[in-house]
């Protein structure tokens, strides 16, 4: 299908849903609503000043509530008992910590409910794929991990499940869209660039908001598009009889998020062992100190064999992003590893000057500190002075512009030769390796079955060459608002890490 002819397909469907408007099934689920309520009641009565110890069955609650609304598959394609699990013996133990144990048993009590009872949404869901065709409509997940739980149910009735990204790829032959979540949960674009001519939303109604996301861009546009919601309440409707009135000032966040706090660093500088970076929590329990250093590898399932293993800029990390990493220790370290060895007898003079600049850069930072430091970069023309620490880093071979390179060693006054050569071999030499281990990854991810990276957002590749076992993809679930400074050998070094057990 030519762009032209997708786009001409596009304004067809969205004039369609303008006439008819968005439909939206809210559909009664009594043990959703149930687990809702005592979620709420429990945030309204602890307010802002809860104590620091509820956070950990609050989060777990609320990962559950959440994929009670995203994924309505029946209870024998669930994965959710050991977060049902955790719910309840983080409430044993938080007994004896507080005063509220009825709220404690309210959750608890909702928690069981959910996981001995199918969702109604789902047997709504089935019913109406299976009244318009499997071949007739697709399914539109929130995201990749209920995607994955959403497709183990659903490819056995023939029926296609995507996110928002993939809905380029959806035939002129899809007539419907069954989006499950509510509006606020989906990018504008799926009702504002619609792939199909009809799409309705298909939620508990015990969620509220059914407002429709606005197109950022739509308040600026001539004749936007304006969608009317059609509301249809399927089913038991009625809230339990304590739920916390809908409008009540309760700061409850649906999706899972993590808990960051506060910086802990202060405002000094690095020493000189020491880097700023952000803290990202991965799927598989794991965290990561990301430094704003070089590219990261990465992973992109959705591309085609031989072209899905790259890198990422530090910058562009973020959730949904898959990461590839090794246990232990960081990729760097074992491409400079394999690069010194291919040098052979090179090496040792070429490692001499770069110990000797990055010694005279030590001194330098020790000396004015990085700010100023970066600041005297920066008039002197270097376009990436912000990283001038983490040149340090011996490992860290050189900047990445080869002008930057210069003016580096110049401001260091060190001689431009053999320094500037050694420095774009050993780059060299590092590029060889790390193409040579792409290619190995490349042949690894072609073996593995995505669907488990996608399910479990973890996937563990089987590499036979020496020396480079333990690695694995893990994807991005969270990170940090903000840098803390950490010990140059913590970062791009995974560690496990339980905070980002029930983020989706």
């Amino acid at each position: 299908m030519s762009r032209i002819h997708d786009v001409a397909r596009r304004y067809a469907s969205a004039e369609s849903l303008m006439q008819q408007g968005v439909s939206i099934f809210a559909i009664g689920d009594p043990a959703g609503a149930q687990l809702n309520a005592a979620i709420r009641r429990a945030l309204f009565v602890l307010g802002d000043e809860r104590i620091e110890a509820w956070n950990g069955v609050l989060q777990a609650a609320n990962a559950l509530r959440w994929r009670r609304m995203t994924q309505p598959e029946p209870r024998e394609f669930q994965t959710q008992q050991p977060l049902v699990d955790a719910i309840l013996r983080q409430a044993q133990q938080l007994k004896s910590l507080v005063n509220d144990g009825a709220l404690l048993a309210l959750i608890a009590e909702a928690a069981v409910v959910v996981s001995e009872t199918d969702s109604p949404v789902g047997a709504l869901l089935l019913e109406s794929i299976q009244e318009v065709g499997p071949h007739k409509c697709v399914v539109v997940a929130s995201k990749g991990a209920a995607r994955a739980g959403l497709a183990s149910w659903l490819d056995g009735v023939g029926a296609t499940v995507v996110v928002p990204s993939e809905l380029d790829t959806v035939g002129e032959a899809i007539e419907v869209s069954y989006v499950v979540a509510p509006p606020t949960f989906v990018p504008a674009s799926v009702v504002t660039s619609p792939a199909t001519p009809e799409i309705t939303f298909v939620m508990p109604s015990w969620f509220g908001n059914r407002s429709m996301p606005p197109s950022s861009l739509g308040v600026h546009a001539e004749g936007q598009i304006v969608v009317r919601p059609v509301l249809h309440q399927i089913g038991d409707t009625a809230e339990p009889m304590d739920a916390v009135a809908g409008d009540a000032e309760i700061e409850d966040v649906y999706f899972p998020q993590p808990v960051w706090g506060t910086r802990a660093s202060g405002d000094r500088e690095p020493a000189s062992d020491e880097v700023e970076a952000w803290k990202v929590l991965l799927a598989g329990d794991q965290g990561l100190w990301l430094d704003d250093g070089d590219r990261i590898r990465s992973l992109d399932p959705t591309q085609p064999e031989g072209a899905r293993v790259g890198y990422e800029a530090v910058k562009g990390i973020v959730p949904g992003t898959y990461l590839v990493l090794r246990e232990g220790e960081t990729e760097r370290g074992a491409m400079y590893d394999q690069a010194v060895i291919a040098l052979g007898t090179r090496a040792c003079g070429i490692l001499a000057t770069q110990a000797r600049w990055k010694a005279r850069l030590e001194e330098r930072l020790a000396r004015v500190g990085s700010r100023r430091a970066m600041a005297e970069l920066d008039r002197l023309g270097v376009r990436s002075s912000g990283q001038v620490r983490a040149w340090a880093d011996p490992r860290l071979i050189r900047p990445q512009r080869d002008a930057d390179l210069a003016l580096l060693l110049d401001w260091l006054g060190e001689p431009s030769q053999p320094t500037y050569g050694n420095a774009i071999t050993l780059r060299r030499a590092v590029y060889k390796a790390s193409a040579d281990l792409r290619r190995e990854l490349e042949a690894a991810v072609g073996r593995a079955d995505l669907r488990t990276l996608e399910r479990d957002g973890i996937l563990h590749l089987d590499l036979p060459r020496q020396g480079l076992r333990g690695i694995f993809v893990a994807r991005v679930l969270a990170k940090a608002p903000f840098t803390e400074i950490v010990s140059r050998q913590q970062v791009r070094v995974p560690f496990p890490d339980e905070s980002a057990q029930w983020l989706d």
